[in-house]
């Protein structure tokens, strides 16, 4: 296992040990997944190891290796398939929830039952609730110092063998609160607890051999020192714990990576075909330099979030490009794995074609891709929003060119005259943009109200087209051509490059 230079001494040694202890125990792993048993011995030496508290403080009873070391042991131990993704959802199932949200004495409690290997799973998912998680419908009333719980969750993985089941619980009908976000809150439910039970098993496209399911609370009662966070936080409890879930679930998809690249490897050098080995088939040899490049930049950017997440910054956006990444890389991987061993690799008797199914899984949990993409959009284009250049027309070549200079129209008066003239020359840099409210306070230095009192009497006047957004608001105004007309002259929007002769090539106009 390639370390990365920041880690630390101890995170380098753990990583070393896993591996070890990973290799020994594959024949076991994969003696489980054919005969499709839950693999309880390993899980237990996993346990006794004490690898299920890498990332929980030492005060817990944990190796505080943080999020890098749950990492660590989330890639490795997925080589072990149902071991790896057991160890996972242990760790969402409230580890980063507790570690930031829970009281020291529910971190005391809980943190070091993870620490000795307690399993556990996190329930987000229902039949109302799926990528649209705030639209969860199991409810918890408050009664007396219990909560009581009622609903379904589905698609559980290790719903049965883990004890402990962290469930978001809608606590709130107010339709203002709902649009606050500050209607789900967050639990701990036992299992064993009365009215909470398992209703069915999944039979997924993967996962052979590990309990993914319904679960049942037929008004379960549980004391209100099960809550994790204040009443109405779970929304803020279950985002928090997304990244670290997105990011961790990463590591454990691709952990199988290297396996299958080693196995790919190995086969193309023994194979001959047209009295050559595979290896030498130049198509070959760039699906497989495709696999490596693939395996570095996902492990980059999973180790990479993690690394942020213990120095203690947001990393919303890098966890969901390691989701992405990481889950897509691994299909594609599993898929070239599956062509270059042609035949061989559409039979289960190697492990590649198992790749694309766990993939697919991948690109489905914690969030669907086309969510992660949304996330990327939407909180990553944040950090590139302001330019530090303006495209303005230089007086000597006559045509747009990036500029620091500060705005010309600042300290002048801004009359409606001067605003349409400033929308004017914008259409000589940008023809085919608006500018927003926002690029008129930089040019003007007007506040916002001054610059929507202008652009509206504009519009009023039918000089401008001001662009509204879905409440109504004016969020970008642009001259119309009876505004570009008032403006200025033609003359001033006129531009013929040097080698155009307008006599010879038929200027009109």
């Amino acid at each position: 296992m390639e370390p990365f230079p920041w880690w630390t001494d101890q995170q380098k040694k753990f990583a070393e040990e896993l591996y070890r202890f990973v290799n020994e125990h594959i024949p076991a792993a994969e003696k489980a997944f054919w005969t499709r048993k839950f693999p309880m011995d390993i899980v237990k030496k996993v346990q006794e190891k004490g690898y299920f508290g890498a990332g929980i403080p030492k005060k817990y009873g944990g190796m505080e290796l943080g999020a890098t070391g749950c990492c660590i042991a989330a890639e490795q131990l997925g080589r072990l398939y149902a071991v790896g993704h057991v160890f996972v959802v242990s760790m969402l199932g409230g580890y980063h929830q507790l570690l930031h949200f829970g009281t020291e004495e529910q971190k005391k409690k809980w943190l070091t039952k993870m620490a000795k290997g307690q399993l556990g799973a996190v329930c987000i998912t229902e039949p109302f609730a799926g990528s649209d998680a705030a639209s969860v419908m199991t409810t918890a009333r408050k009664e007396g110092d219990e909560w009581v719980i009622m609903g379904r969750k589905r698609f559980i993985t290790g719903a049965g063998p883990a004890d402990r089941y962290f469930v978001y619980a809608k606590t709130s009908d107010d339709p203002e609160v709902i649009r606050r976000y500050g209607h789900l809150t967050a639990f701990i439910v036992e299992k064993g607890t009365p009215g909470f039970s398992l209703e069915k098993v999944n039979e997924l496209i993967g996962f052979e051999n590990v309990p993914n399911g319904y679960l049942n609370f037929d008004d379960v009662r549980i004391p209100d020192e099960n809550r994790v966070g204040d009443v109405g936080a779970g929304w803020a409890v279950m985002t928090s714990g997304l990244n670290f879930e997105r990011l961790v679930g990463s590591a454990v998809v691709g952990g199988g990576l290297e396996d299958i690249i080693k196995m790919v490897i190995y086969y193309t050098n023994r194979r001959v075909q047209f009295k050559q080995q595979t290896s030498r088939f130049v198509n070959n040899q760039f699906k497989i330099a495709d696999m490596i490049t693939w395996n570095k930049l996902a492990r980059l950017i999973t180790y990479y979030t993690a690394m942020l997440l213990d120095s203690g910054q947001n990393a919303a956006v890098e966890s969901s490009i390691a989701k992405l990444l990481n889950t897509d890389y691994a299909i594609q991987t599993g898929l070239d794995a599956v062509q270059i061993m042609a035949g061989d690799g559409l039979t289960k008797f190697y492990p590649v074609e198992r790749l694309v199914r766990e993939g697919k899984i991948g690109q489905i949990v914690a969030g669907t891709n086309e969510i992660q993409k949304l996330i990327i959009y939407r909180m990553g284009a944040l950090s590139y929003l302001d330019m530090p250049f303006r495209l303005r027309i230089d007086p000597e070549l006559e045509i747009p060119v990036l500029s620091l200079d500060d705005s010309p129209w600042k300290g002048k008066e801004i009359t409606e005259e001067v605003m349409l003239k400033i929308l004017a020359e914008d259409y000589r840099v940008n023809p085919g943009l608006y500018m927003t409210i926002e690029d008129l306070q930089k040019e003007t230095g007007l506040g916002k109200e001054k610059v929507l009192e202008l652009v509206s009497a504009l519009e009023q006047k039918k000089l401008v087209v001001n662009f509204r957004d879905s409440r109504g608001n004016i969020i970008m105004s642009k001259a119309n051509y009876e505004g570009l007309r008032k403006a200025y002259p033609p003359e001033h929007y006129r531009y013929f490059p040097n080698w155009f002769d307008p006599e010879e090539l038929g200027f009109f106009g």
